[in-house]
């Protein structure tokens, strides 16, 4: 019985409208779940670049850099500053002077954990721009077996009134609006995540390119 309204619609829909809604509902939580925990994500790693900026253009050595980070160690730029740390003093036996050839060497090492950065930074991302491209199919679906609704009503009642022909077409007039509502913020978030992940990332090549300076030092 049709009550009016979104909810109405939704309660008045046959039982594959209800499964391509509960589909769709599923992937808009997903999405906006993924959406929630990356923008926390970008914010805290960015505000850890900010901290690492402020930090080495006042360090001298890798000891102080490494200080500053110790009550805050689970962020990307700790991570880079450490790997080049490892590497640097696994290269100095004996306090000795680090040699220029290894050098290369390093930088190796930084890019390495700027790709493993990368990858953990990306993570679930892929599921915002699987939304993205599904769901408008998925609610075309939900649309296609609503009309196909109504031409088997209008065929076994033998009428093309209005009566007949609503519940097929609200079905899926409700399956593309939602296809669509869970679609639209799906390829925003995965723009907007994209473009900040291209932003740290820069800003992570640069955190690395200070950190060469500090050692031909």
């Amino acid at each position: 019985m049709y009550t009016g309204g979104l909810l109405g619609l939704i309660y008045a829909a046959g039982p594959v409208a209800k499964a391509v809604l509960v589909i769709l509902f599923f992937f808009s939580v997903i999405s906006w779940t993924i959406t929630f925990i990356k923008w926390r994500q970008f914010n805290r790693t960015d505000n850890e670049g900010d901290r690492f900026f402020r930090a080495v253009k006042e360090a001298d050595s890798f000891k102080k850099l490494i200080s500053v980070y110790r009550d805050s160690q689970d962020n990307a730029f700790y991570r880079l500053v450490l790997a080049c740390y490892k590497e640097v003093t696994s290269r100095q036996k004996d306090n000795s002077v680090l040699k220029p050839e290894a050098i290369p060497a390093i930088e190796n090492i930084l890019k390495i954990t700027i790709a493993e950065e990368s990858v953990k930074l990306e993570r679930r991302l892929t599921f915002l721009a699987t939304t993205a491209n599904t769901a408008p199919f998925i609610g075309l679906f939900g649309t296609v077996w609503g009309i196909m609704d109504s031409f088997r009503e209008i065929g076994v009642k033998g009428t093309t009134s209005l009566a007949v022909v609503a519940p097929g077409i609200s079905e899926a007039l409700i399956a593309t609006a939602i296809g669509l509502a869970t679609a639209i913020p799906a390829v925003l978030a995965y723009n907007y995540c994209l473009g900040r992940l291209k932003r740290i990332l820069s800003r992570l090549d640069n955190a690395a390119m200070y950190l060469i300076n500090i050692i031909e030092k």
